[in-house]
C-alpha cells in the first residue's frame, strides 16, 4: 500500500512518537530518585554502559555540554551496529543547521507508520547537536497522490549548510552515508530503515 497522507497528520503521529518513546520510555526505567545508587549496567559496548529495558529498547545517559545527565533509549541494539554501514562525522553536516528538512518519497510502497518511527529516531536528536537547537521539517522528493501543497519538495541537490537535508529511503543494503549536506539513510525494507535511522543516532551522539 502506498504512503497517502498529509503532512498534518505525519506531525502529529511524529509527536505522538517522540513523547511516547523518547521521553517517557526510557524516563519511567531510570533509577528512582530516592536511590543511592543507580542501577548496573546490562552490558558495556565499549565504555559506554547500556540498560536493556523492559520494552526491548537500549537506554544510555549522556552527559550533556550544560553538565546535566540526558537519557536516550534506542532500538538498534549497539551489539550490532557494526552491521550498518556508516560514513564517518555525519555530526558535522548537520551541526551549522538552522532547519533541516527530511525528505523520501511519497509513493513508496511501504508502511507509513514506520518510515516516521524511522524519521522520529533521528528528529528527536536535531536539538542536542547542533548549534542552533534546529528542528526538522518535512519534505518530499517528489509530488504525492493527490498532491498535499502544504509539504514542499526536497532533493539533495537543495541541501545547504544551513538547511541540510536528511534522505529517507529503500535500498539494496543497510547505510547511512553523505552527499554535501545530505545525508541519505537507507534501510533494506521499512523495519531495517528504522535500524539504520538509530545508527545515525547513535554517531550524532558520539557512540560508534
Amino acid at each position: 500500500m502506498k504512503i497517502k497522507f498529509k503532512g498534518a497528520d505525519f506531525i502529529t503521529f511524529l509527536v505522538i512518537f517522540i513523547l511516547v518513546t523518547s521521553i517517557f520510555g526510557l524516563y519511567t526505567n531510570r533509577p528512582e530518585q530516592s536511590q543511592q545508587t543507580a542501577p548496573e549496567p546490562s552490558f558495556f559496548h565499549g565504555e559506554i554502559a547500556f540498560y536493556e529495558q523492559s520494552d526491548g529498547f537500549f537506554g544510555v545517559y549522556l552527559q550533556r555540554s550544560d553538565g546535566q545527565v540526558q537519557p536516550i533509549s534506542f532500538r538498534l541494539d549497539p551489539r550490532t551496529m557494526d552491521d550498518i554501514l556508516i560514513e564517518s562525522d555525519l555530526n558535522q553536516k548537520v551541526r551549522n543547521a538552522t532547519k533541516i528538512y527530511t525528505t523520501y518519497s511519497p509513493n513508496l510502497d511501504t508502511s507509513y507508520a514506520k518510515m516516521a518511527v524511522a524519521i522520529g529516531e533521528v528528529t528527536r536528536l536535531l536539538p542536542l547537536v547542533t548549534k542552533n537547537r534546529a528542528v526538522s521539517k518535512n519534505a518530499f522528493t517528489e509530488d504525492s497522490d493527490p498532491i498535499d501543497p502544504d509539504v514542499p519538495i526536497k532533493n539533495c541537490e537543495d541541501a545547504t549548510i544551513e538547511y541540510p537535508i536528511l534522505s529517507f529511503e529503500l535500498g539494496n543494503q543497510n547505510r547511512v552515508n553523505s552527499e554535501g549536506y545530505c545525508i541519505h539513510i537507507i534501510g533494506k525494507n521499512a523495519d531495517d530503515l528504522i535500524l539504520s535511522a538509530d545508527r545515525l543516532g547513535y554517531s550524532f551522539v558520539g557512540i560508534y
